[in-house]
Order: C-alpha cells, then sequence, then structure tokens
C-alpha cells in the first residue's frame, strides 16, 4: 500500500477539517498529529509531539475522508501499535518524534498493517527494512519544538553519501561494511545501483513550503510529509496545492515558479 505515497505528498493534520482540506487538493494520504499544545505535569514541560494522536481524532478522520490515513504512534509503543490497527488506519508511524515508549522499534512483520519507521542513514534504513518496515522517512529532529528543513536536507544528503560511498567495493567490503546487519548482499547491489531503497523513502521534518519540496525530492525522495504548520498559513489549501505540484515539477524551475507565486 506504501508505494501509492509514491511520487505524492502526504499532509500532517489535526482534525478532520484539515484532513478533508488535504484531501480536497489532491494529498495522497493524511498522517494524524497531535495538536500544537503543551501538557505540564508536576511541572515536567512536554513538547506537542509527546504522545500519539486522540482515538477520538483518528477516528474522526478516518470517517471523513477516503485517502488513506496514518496513525502516528510512539517508538516501542506495542499497545498503541494495537490501538491504531483497531481504529483501521491504513498505516502506523513509528515515530521517534514522541516520547519514547522503548528502546528499540516495534516487531513490525506481525503488524496486520504497513508501518513506517524513521531512519538517519544507509545502516539505520537496511535494519528498518529488515525489521519489516514497509515505508521509510528522514528521522525527525526538533528545535524549540519545531522541525528544521535542514535537518532533513542533511538526513538525504547521507543517505545519499552512504549509498554512493559503496560504489565500486568488493563483496567482501560490503560483507564487512553490513556487518552483524544480516541484509542480502545481492539487495544491497541494488541499492547500490538504483540508488532506491526496496521501500518508499519520504522526507519528513520542516517542510512548509514548495521549494523545500522541491529540495527533498532532488535529493531522491520518493515523496514528502507535509508539517501540519501549513495550515497556519493564511490560504493553506492554495499552499497545499502549490506543494503537491511542486513534487511533479521539483526539477522543472519553469513550471516550479509558477506555483511558488501561487503559494
Amino acid at each position: 500500500m506504501t508505494n501509492e505515497f509514491k511520487g505524492g505528498l502526504i499532509v500532517g493534520v489535526e482534525n478532520s477539517d484539515q484532513a478533508k482540506i488535504a484531501e480536497g487538493v489532491g494529498a495522497r494520504g493524511v498522517v494524524v498529529v497531535v495538536a500544537n499544545v503543551n501538557m505540564n505535569v508536576t511541572d515536567i514541560a512536554f513538547p506537542a509531539t509527546a504522545v500519539t494522536a486522540d482515538t477520538a481524532v483518528v477516528r474522526d478522520v478516518l470517517g471523513s475522508v477516503l485517502v488513506p490515513v496514518i496513525g502516528r504512534i510512539r517508538l516501542g509503543h506495542i499497545i498503541e501499535a494495537k490501538v491504531m490497527e483497531a481504529c483501521h488506519v491504513d498505516a502506523i508511524d513509528e515515530h521517534e518524534g514522541l516520547t519514547q515508549a522503548a528502546d528499540e522499534g516495534i516487531e513490525k512483520f506481525s503488524s496486520n498493517i504497513p508501518i513506517i519507521a524513521g531512519v538517519q542513514n544507509l545502516k539505520e534504513s537496511l535494519k528498518a527494512i529488515l525489521q519489516g518496515a514497509s515505508m521509510l522517512r528522514t528521522h525527525f529532529k526538533l528545535k524549540e519544538d519545531r522541525p528544521l528543513i535542514g535537518e532533513t536536507v542533511k538526513v538525504l544528503t547521507k543517505i545519499a553519501d552512504d549509498i554512493e560511498g559503496l560504489n565500486g567495493k568488493t563483496d567482501a567490503e560490503l560483507t564487512t561494511y553490513l556487518g552483524s546487519i544480516k541484509y542480502p548482499l545481492a539487495g544491497l547491489k541494488n541499492i547500490i545501483k538504483t540508488k532506491k531503497f526496496p521501500v518508499p523513502l519520504f522526507a519528513e521534518g520542516g517542510i512548509i513550503l514548495p521549494t523545500d519540496v522541491a529540495m527533498v525530492m532532488g535529493l531522491n525522495a520518493d515523496g514528502c510529509i507535509a508539517s501540519s504548520l501549513v495550515f497556519k498559513v493564511p490560504d493553506p489549501k492554495r499552499r497545499i496545492h502549490s506543494m503537491i505540484k511542486a513534487v511533479q515539477y521539483y526539477n522543472n524551475p519553469a513550471k516550479l515558479i509558477n506555483y511558488l507565486e501561487d503559494s
């Protein structure tokens, strides 16, 4: 199912109204995120990304749109994964940006729906695929509770550099590189040859402008996840539409400029 997201934009939404806007302008899917509020418990400030979204909101979004709906859970939280599955979301995003419930991600092959994993480099990507991830996205980093596009670019560049660095290596050298990672050598060679993973790699983190979209698509991402901050701009509908067009025309500046003016 995650292959259907390729070449498209997924939009972070906080409610069904936002989901309808995203669907209406052509988003491939939506991911339900926590509303931008802080919760203070015994004087400890938790950022907006601390917990998974309310299941009532998830269900409301599911009942409002026909595009795939992704539920976001805390890293390693198997119960939240089961709850999201019971809500009948189309995929689960196991997100390191939320408060972690464990040091490692959940066992993904046991899930009946696709699970998305965050990665920062080639080795993490290979491990995630081995663990059953159906889709990869750039590891989410925050500064002052805000995602940074620069960090997203760094991750995509790191992955590309890691792959390029293995070009021309012998089987013995590739085996040494893999170390304890039991990724098939033939599969690694194919990644080196095609510069693509067998599952989609999406860019996420600070993506709120069409130019952000074009930049990460040019760094070999298969698509983008737009921040829910796009709904803070004066005309979210127009902005999301422009971002979707930027996915399509990222390598065509003459076309892209029309949508920069439109956003």
